[in-house]
């Protein structure tokens, strides 16, 4: 049985787009705060909502990810080097 070796580089990758993804979560919390007028202790409070929300983001640009992929894959998308 062969290894499944997953490199450093594509970890890192990975990591820093969820890390976007929570980014991204949090800001919207933010707006959320100022649009609703309610205790900015909700930025904190809530780290479950917000945490939840980024696994949800980070799985729809996962998917959004592996579709641009799969359609250059099939009609043939060359990278620029």
């Amino acid at each position: 049985m062969k290894d499944i070796v997953i490199k450093g580089r594509d970890v890192r990758r990975e990591l820093l787009i969820f890390a976007g993804c929570v980014v991204v979560m949090i800001i919207l919390n933010i707006i959320a705060i100022h649009l609703y007028k309610t205790s900015w202790r909700e930025l904190y409070s809530v780290w479950y909502a917000v945490l939840a929300g980024a696994v949800l983001l980070y799985i729809i640009v996962l998917l959004l990810r592996l579709l641009v992929r799969g359609l250059c894959r099939l009609f043939g998308c060359r990278r620029k080097k």
